[in-house]
């Protein structure tokens, strides 16, 4: 089951939002931030453009809701020590204890596919999951890198 977990988490699928019992977590948070907070809380810390890539956000994107989160002192963004160009996010206790209550959420909603299923079937249930996953994954990157179209040359009259 924690396979399943991995993959929800590290590749930025989003199965809370399936879960009704999230729903009491999303009148505090919206469900891309409910998101971003168990993926800081699985990572710890991660840059800004690695939060968007897993969440499969742009950068603007994730700066804005970034924003809103540190507003609800959810999380706390720093400079890297490294390069000051880098900022740094990670969980604050309030927003480490929102995240821990979607794990659980997850979690709890994990076993109860578990439990439904043989141990055939759960491991073809986690095979198909895997594949599904990264199949959507690949077709949301594709849509962001769309061929150019070509130029064509138009006479304007003066």
């Amino acid at each position: 089951m924690e396979q399943l977990l991995d993959l929800f988490v590290k590749n930025g699928l989003r199965p809370l939002n399936w879960m009704p019992e999230a729903r009491e977590l999303e009148q505090s948070v919206n469900s891309s931030e409910l998101s971003a907070l168990v993926l800081l809380d699985y990572y710890e810390e991660l840059t800004m453009s690695e939060l968007a890539e897993h969440l499969g956000a742009p950068l603007s994107t994730i700066t804005s809701l970034a924003k809103r989160l540190v507003r609800k002192e959810l999380i706390a963004r720093s400079q890297s020590e490294r390069d000051q160009r880098i900022i740094l996010v990670r969980l604050t206790s309030e927003g480490k204890q929102l995240a821990l209550q979607a794990k659980a959420i997850l979690e709890s909603s994990l076993e109860r596919v578990q439990s439904a299923l043989t141990a055939d079937e759960l491991q073809q249930f986690i095979t198909l999951a895997l594949k599904v996953g990264r199949a959507l994954q690949q077709d949301s990157k594709e849509e962001k890198v769309k061929p150019a179209k070509s130029l064509h040359k138009i006479q304007i009259e003066d």
